[in-house]
This record gives C-alpha cells, sequence and structure tokens, in this order.
C-alpha cells in the first residue's frame, strides 16, 4: 500500500508498505478521507513526545472497514467507520474518575496512520471508540471527529459559561469552538493573525479581531472589551500569560492549546488571586465526547466542511502540508479510494 511515512524531524515521504493484517481485537480501514491537522505540522517540526519515529502521518480519517481481527463483534466489513485516537482501558482510576482521556493504556496504542490506503485500528479503540458513520454523513465531515471531540471535552471543562467567548487563534479548533459558541448561545470573539480568516469566523457567528502584528499583552485595546471566557487555540506560553488579563473579575481561562516539551508558563498571582480568575487545562477526549460529536455533526447542526480549502488525493498531501504550513488554508482534505476494500494485496 502507499503511505506517508515521517523519518525524522521535517523529513516525510511517500512509502510503499505491506497492508497491515488486523490482529486479535483490531481493525483494518481502508481510508475514505483523511484531514490534514496542526499536530501533522508539529510533529514535522518538532516532534512529539508521545509518538516516535518513523511513523506513518495522520490521525484524523473516515474508513471503510476492510478487515476484522478475531473476537470482534458487532461490525461488518464495508461499514463506514470514524476511530477515535484512542481506546481508553474504562477499570484504570482515570477511566472510573470520568477522565478516560488520560488513561494511560488508551495512550499506549494509538490510531495513527490515517495517510495511508489501509490504517490499522487498535483493539483498545475497537473495544471503546469507533463509531459508525451514520448515513449521509459526508466522510469528509466525518473525518473531523477527532478535533470536535476535543472542543466538547474542552467545553465540559468550564464551569457554566455564558456572555462572550474569546478565542485566541483562528485555526480549525478555534473555528469549531466559535461554532459550538453559536449552538450554545454564546458570543464569540476570534483573535487571529492570518488573513482571510474573517469569513470563516462570520460563517460560524463569530466576531473576528486581527492582532497581525501586535503582541498578544496589546490584545485588550484592540478587542475593546473584557471576555467572560477565554480560550487558547495557540500553544504558546506568551498567550497563555496573558489571558487572565483579558477576562473579567470571576472570568475562566481554558489551556487549549498544548505547548512544545519543556515550555513553561508565568502567571500574575494578583489577578488570579484578587480577580478570582480560574485556570484550567484541557488534553484530548473521551469516547463520551466521540460520540457526542458524532452527533453534531449528524444532525447537520455542525459542519465543518467550509474549513477544508482544498481536497484531493494521497499524492496532494505535500503540496496540502506545505499550503497550510503558510497559513493558506485550514485544513486540507485527502480523500481514497473505493478499490480493493477486500484485497491482501
Amino acid at each position: 500500500m502507499k503511505a506517508f511515512v515521517q523519518s525524522a524531524i521535517g523529513r516525510y515521504e511517500l512509502r510503499d508498505l505491506a497492508r497491515p493484517s488486523a490482529g486479535p481485537g483490531e481493525a483494518i480501514l481502508q481510508m475514505r478521507a483523511a484531514v490534514t491537522c496542526g499536530t501533522d505540522l508539529k510533529l514535522l517540526s518538532r516532534g512529539h513526545p508521545r509518538i516516535s519515529l518513523p511513523v506513518v502521518m495522520g490521525h484524523e480519517i473516515c474508513g471503510e472497514i476492510a478487515e476484522l481481527g478475531s473476537g470482534v463483534a458487532g461490525w461488518k466489513v464495508g461499514e463506514r467507520v470514524v476511530p477515535g485516537i484512542i481506546g481508553p482501558c474504562g477499570r484504570c482510576p482515570d477511566c472510573v474518575g470520568g477522565r478516560a482521556n488520560l488513561c494511560p493504556v488508551g495512550h499506549a496504542d494509538r490510531t495513527w496512520g490515517a495517510f495511508a490506503e489501509f490504517v490499522r485500528v487498535p483493539a483498545g479503540v475497537v473495544a471503546s471508540n469507533l463509531h459508525r458513520v451514520p448515513e449521509g454523513l459526508d466522510e469528509t465531515a466525518a473525518a473531523f471527529l477527532d478535533p470536535l471531540a476535543a472542543v466538547l471535552h474542552g467545553w465540559r471543562r468550564l464551569r457554566e459559561p455564558s456572555g462572550t467567548l474569546l478565542l485566541y487563534g483562528a485555526g480549525a479548533l478555534a473555528l469549531l469552538w466559535a461554532a459550538v459558541a453559536k449552538l450554545r448561545g454564546m458570543r464569540a470573539l476570534v483573535a487571529g493573525r492570518r488573513p482571510g480568516r474573517e469569513s470563516l469566523a462570520a460563517t460560524y457567528g463569530a466576531r473576528y479581531v486581527s492582532v497581525a502584528g501586535r503582541e498578544p499583552r496589546s490584545l485588550a485595546a484592540a478587542i475593546g472589551e473584557e471576555a467572560d471566557v477565554a480560550v487558547d487555540c495557540t500553544g504558546a506560553a506568551e498567550v497563555w500569560e496573558v489571558l487572565p488579563q483579558l477576562v473579567r473579575p470571576g472570568g475562566q481561562v481554558l489551556l487549549f492549546g498544548g505547548c512544545a516539551p519543556g515550555t513553561t508558563a508565568r502567571f500574575d498571582a494578583a489577578r488570579l488571586h484578587y480577580a478570582e480568575v480560574s485556570v484550567a487545562g484541557s488534553f484530548h477526549s473521551t469516547p463520551a465526547d466521540s460520540r457526542s460529536a458524532l452527533e453534531a455533526l449528524a444532525s447537520g447542526q455542525l459542519d465543518p466542511r467550509p474549513l477544508v480549502a482544498e481536497r484531493g488525493g494521497l499524492s496532494d498531501l505535500p503540496r496540502f502540508l506545505e499550503a497550510q504550513a503558510r497559513g493558506e488554508g485550514v485544513r486540507y482534505a485527502v480523500l481514497g479510494s473505493r478499490a480493493n476494500v477486500g484485497s491482501t494485496e
């Protein structure tokens, strides 16, 4: 099969690999749609503490079941599905305590390798985090399940949010936050540096505030108001540090974007204490978040497809990643072929 493999920081290539076979409890999917992500670019530029190289790239995928391993029940070859990335065990203290997103077993074997003709879904994911795509749901839209689930998990980390939501960053995740805010009756402000994001923000009911050429600390003057909730969607420590200054007293800050390994951030203790600003982190999602995301996508209330700048085949991936790195598009979709689903060649 054809697959894009990252072999080192900044290096990847299209290779011919053996098609994976399904082990006990596993499933093999034929890729139907795979969506580029900022994590792909981060992995290329700086690596990831939880991902060893070489690795087949990509993780946001909608696929068609091509093979099922022994012991798998309730699924059939030919069904369209979307896998979550992790398969929590359901038994550890984190799972029992409602923090399945932190389950160490779930993160030990992830669904990865979306930019390939076939993808192995680990047994843990098949057991707890594989989702059937409803009839009529577009495959590219279904491939957004993982980022939308992460956004919905972030919402659950907030305490009865209302009023004005400030989103620092104008990528796909910030815009999905804005889309959910519209559904939940909050007014969203999207602060970004990329040109051309105003129309996308408006699509999801948000006001766009350009911060191009501005330091994060000057944002207060740009937006002209204090937010009730501020969410970082950049993973930049300097943004983390300034967000408590941009919410009203009693406001909430959510550190949603992941920083590079080894990053530290400093906060104004007086602001957190005397203004009673709450700061929380948010990481990944649970299978329950994935189910909620799929329901939102299937209902048609939330459509991520305006975020897709272009669709193409697997060979288009280098061009798509280069364009996304330049800020020329929010996301790109790689579409697969329906041929040879039953073949082991």
